[in-house]
């Protein structure tokens, strides 16, 4: 209600551009995250042992590597109160229990640690903030009516919109350790009595199912027998639809009125104008894939991408709107973003350079094929 209250003031004002930047700042647990991954890639420049297995080593190996070496005890025991503070975090959906949490697949971290150790950048101006207020409050109305602290106490109940949407997030995903660790133990005790080939194949149970079934040890054979064509049918439909979306974004974020010329429009987020190679990215395994200065197109982003903002020139994602996750962390680095596009990841492609409008909302095709991307200061 804060953000909409504070939308709605700035059009009547003909001031919406100042929108991204007056809610800049709120103070969230996503921020507190993302300044602990840059503190973990600090350690790692500082050092050049470590600096060594994290240019020479992807992540998966680095997990490994420092799970057994007793002269990296210093950064695994740093690597430790991270996982401990945040390790609940989600890897894809909060709504996927399936998906392993931070703390169960440290690669996650440290791929984001390894992208930031080679490519930092410090986050934008923080006075932009304070500089969009002092826009705001010296506007010709609002000095008239004298609404200067009316307007001041609306912008701070924005951000606190933004913390209370954020930190909500970080503390609903505390329970999904919880209900992964029962869910795995009954998947571990299941396959324990040859009911399940592997303890993960439990997430392909419903929990009715589950429930009906006796003690793992005494269940019939017509029990057993059955739970496994269960699991092999579900197995099979889930590679079927791999990829597929439940809901097409495209539904819910229309195609709407703009620019002719552009190839993608949504939701402004601000960040003024880039230009760079597109890169899509899906999932966290291809985070590996964008480098410098391209153009992050992705379906969604949580916490997970955070150390993407670094490499990338500009953000277009399918989904979300000013207060979603990339939103705030595109404001964070003072990088364009474009959200809500709804068919971005299948409307661009790999290596097509085009320019980013994180003002208007617009994503149009940029001429020439380098891969260097450049960035306008923010048009007003």
């Amino acid at each position: 209600a804060a953000l909409l209250r504070l939308r709605l003031i700035l059009t009547l004002l003909g001031r919406t551009g100042l929108f991204p930047e007056l809610i800049l700042g709120a103070p969230t647990r996503t921020t507190d995250a993302n300044r602990a991954l840059t503190a973990l890639a600090s350690r790692v420049r500082a050092d050049d042992t470590l600096r060594a297995l994290f240019a020479d080593l992807d992540a998966h190996d680095l997990a490994c590597h420092l799970a057994d070496a007793p002269e990296l005890h210093e950064f695994r025991t740093a690597l430790d109160a991270f996982l401990d503070a945040y390790g609940h975090r989600e890897t894809s959906s909060v709504l996927l229990v399936s998906s392993p949490t931070w703390s169960d697949d440290p690669a996650t971290v440290l791929g984001a640690v390894k992208a930031l150790v080679d490519q930092p950048r410090r986050p934008a101006d923080a006075g932009r903030g304070a500089r969009a207020m002092r826009q705001l409050l010296h506007h010709p109305v609002v000095r008239l009516t004298r609404s200067q602290a009316r307007l001041t106490r609306m912008v701070h109940a924005a951000r606190t919109g933004i913390a209370l949407r954020e930190d909500t997030h970080f503390h609903a995903t505390r329970v999904l350790p919880i209900v992964r660790g029962a869910l795995l133990e009954m998947g571990r005790r299941l396959a324990g009595a040859a009911i399940l080939a592997d303890q993960g194949d439990v997430f392909h149970l419903r929990l009715d199912e589950l429930e009906r079934l006796p003690d793992p040890a005494m269940a019939p054979d017509a029990d057993a027998a059955r739970i496994r064509r269960a699991v092999r049918a579900r197995t099979a439909r889930r590679e079927q639809l791999s990829g597929a979306p439940l809901i097409s974004p495209a539904v819910l974020f229309p195609d709407s009125p703009g620019d002719t010329d552009a190839l993608v429009v949504g939701v402004a987020v601000g960040g003024g104008q880039a230009t760079g190679p597109v890169r899509v990215i899906r999932q966290p395994a291809e985070f590996g894939t964008l480098r410098s200065g391209d153009v992050l197109v992705c379906p969604y982003t949580n916490p997970s991408w955070t150390s993407l903002f670094q490499r990338a020139a500009a953000v277009v994602v399918d989904t979300g709107g000013p207060t979603s996750h990339a939103a705030i962390v595109a404001r964070e680095y003072g990088i364009p973003a474009v959200m809500g596009t709804g068919t971005a990841t299948t409307s661009l492609i790999d290596g097509q350079v085009v320019t980013v409008d994180g003002d208007h909302g617009h994503v149009t095709a940029a001429g020439g094929t380098t891969a260097s991307a450049t960035r306008n200061a923010p048009r007003r």
